[in-house]
């Protein structure tokens, strides 16, 4: 292979090791977006009559929340 293969390769191989680092690694606002859309879908589950679903959905939105708060 020729050199500019490579370091092409090399390059690339980089790329996608901080591109999954940057989507796997834990942060607060990775949690907070959960808890929004736990709470969003709770709201609706209550809005709709299933309110076993929305207590669920609100556990969840808080645990997220208790998560977030921990990793700031």
């Amino acid at each position: 292979m020729e050199w500019w293969k490579i370091v092409g390769i090399i390059i690339a191989v980089l790329v996608l090791f901080f591109l999954g680092y940057y989507f796997l690694q834990e942060n607060s606002q990775k949690y907070y977006q959960k808890a929004k859309r736990a709470h969003k879908k709770g709201e609706k589950a209550y809005a709709s009559g299933n309110f076993e679903l929305a207590e669920t959905s609100y556990t969840l939105a808080e645990e997220h929340r208790k998560r977030a708060r921990e990793l700031e």
